[in-house]
């Protein structure tokens, strides 16, 4: 086996999309030649996490081989050579060796092997295949047949397909099923149902917080707080999605297409809406503007659309490049598209929230100037974090996959969530409801019918909403400064108006 065909086989770990193989009409290896074809993730019974369905078992289901050819037929009918077999990951490398993994006459009279033309497992004499976690089926011409053999061991189980024989043509079909001791899903995979579950929570509990505030302090809503709305309930839309699509994987062992689907969906447009709440606030909308101009709602719309697009494309790519068998090359090129909009997403925001600052300070905003420098430190901590997982994530991915797996799940989708729902709360707190939040929206003074800037009684209720004093403080200040003339009023309303 060569270099290359290793590669192969630590890629295929890297994915898994399910605990039911199944091969369809599978062309047969070449002769004395094996292939790896997938990588299941079982926990023994008392490893378990729940155990709820009983002992964890692998099944050899409704295999049989065919041939088109008759001389191939003839050959085929006592042809014991093409064997599939799941053994560990961990002591792979020390059960099959790349020069020699068929068994010949010479290695049954040696005593190495039961049967020539079968797989050779490198092993102590006496020992038998379930010793060392080796689980074979032998499959038949024409015929099918199941074999169910239980799972004694935790850990990685490679599955292969192997001809040991010198026949050549001819199709497999059958399927093998690997089931843990609570269901179908990998175990790779199974903290992710509890792991959403408590998220749908954490979700209905912000969704309700957020909306007895709305609704307590509805007359001061404004765009903003809208939009932080329609993310809480994008998140809890996804992660209700997520653990359902999950609770059915577990019980059937196979993807739902259509949840899966709607499950990526909803990621991916929760992603989006909130990275485009996070630009449009930092460029001011409903704050320093009531509107955005028209070249910037055609970028924030293209950027949108092109990241649906794209992000879908790779959240699809990332689940199925292993039982679809797409290269390095294309997963590449699904991702690195949705990195280069991610970058260009989070330029923008910066540079307009750096702007947005400024022009708040030179304005002396200083209720509003507070709030967004608060905004870009949420954000510079949630990047930082960010970035500090995906270094961890780098040194991790450099781990053998035997040691790493039982916790995988929490860098891949863990760590992201919890970020996500922290930079939300940050959001929520900053821009809850209360009494006073039309301070921070976008205000026009009106002028009057004489064409002044202002009458003093607007003006009066602009400064205490840009500058929160309270009745009794507003009443005094009020009467100290409007005696002073029209320039007092003028300069009040400049600092108010955009």
């Amino acid at each position: 086996m060569s270099s290359a065909w290793r590669c192969s086989l630590l890629l295929l770990l890297r994915c898994v999309s399910g605990q039911i193989y199944t091969l369809e009409k599978m062309a047969l290896p070449d002769p004395r030649t094996l292939r790896t074809l997938y990588a299941f993730y079982v926990y023994s019974h008392q490893d378990a996490p729940e155990r709820n369905v009983g002992q964890p078992f692998v099944q050899f289901h409704n295999l049989m081989f065919t041939t088109s050819d008759p001389a191939d037929a003839e050959k085929a009918k006592n042809y014991g050579g093409i064997q599939l077999s799941i053994l560990p990951y961990r002591s792979f490398w020390k059960l099959i060796l790349p020069d020699k993994f068929c068994s010949s006459s010479e290695d049954v009279n040696s005593g190495v092997a039961s049967e020539a033309d079968k797989l050779l497992v490198q092993k102590a004499k006496g020992v038998a295949d379930e010793d060392v976690n080796l689980y074979s089926h032998t499959v038949n011409f024409a015929t099918s047949t199941d074999h169910q053999v239980p799972i004694l061991s935790t850990g990685v189980y490679i599955l292969v397909f192997s001809n040991c024989g010198e026949l050549k043509g001819g199709e497999v079909s059958g399927s093998i099923i690997a089931r843990n001791a609570y269901g179908f899903l990998p175990g790779n995979e199974y903290h992710k149902l509890p792991f959403y579950g408590w998220l749908s929570i954490a979700y209905s509990l912000m969704a309700m917080t957020w909306m007895c505030l709305s609704l307590r302090y509805w007359r001061e809503l404004f765009h903003i707080q809208y939009c932080i709305a329609a993310v809480i309930l994008l998140g809890l839309v996804e992660a209700f999605l997520q653990w359902r699509f999950f609770m059915d994987f577990n019980e059937s062992g196979l993807r739902g297409r259509f949840l899966f689907v709607l499950a990526i969906l909803a990621t991916v447009v929760k992603s989006i809406f909130s990275y485009m709440l996070v630009l449009v606030a930092s460029l001011g909308w409903g704050v320093t503007r009531p509107y955005l101009d028209q070249p910037t709602i055609l970028k924030v719309q293209a950027l949108s659309f092109f990241y649906i697009v794209l992000d879908f494309v790779r959240e699809s790519a990332m689940s199925f490049r292993h039982s679809h068998s797409l290269s390095v090359a294309f997963v590449m090129l699904c991702l690195l598209p949705v990195a280069l909009l991610n970058g260009v997403i989070f330029y923008w925001i910066f540079a307009a929230l750096s702007s947005l600052i400024e022009t708040l300070a030179e304005r002396k905003q200083q209720e509003k100037l507070i709030l967004f420098q608060r905004l870009w430190n949420i954000l510079v901590a949630s990047l930082s974090l960010a970035s500090l997982s995906l270094l961890f994530q780098l040194y991790d991915v450099s781990r053998s996959d035997s040691q790493r797996w039982h916790y995988q799940w929490f860098l891949s989708d863990g760590v992201s969530h919890i970020l996500f729902c922290m930079v939300l709360a940050a959001i929520m707190f900053l821009f809850a409801p209360h009494t006073n939040s039309q301070r921070y929206a976008y205000k026009q003074v009106e002028p009057d019918e004489k064409g002044e800037s202002s009458k003093a009684i607007d003006d009066k209720d602009v400064w205490a909403d840009e500058g929160g004093l309270d009745e009794e403080e507003d009443d005094s200040f009020w009467a100290s400064t409007h005696g002073k003339g029209s320039s007092a009023s003028a300069d009040i309303i400049g600092n108010t108006q955009v």
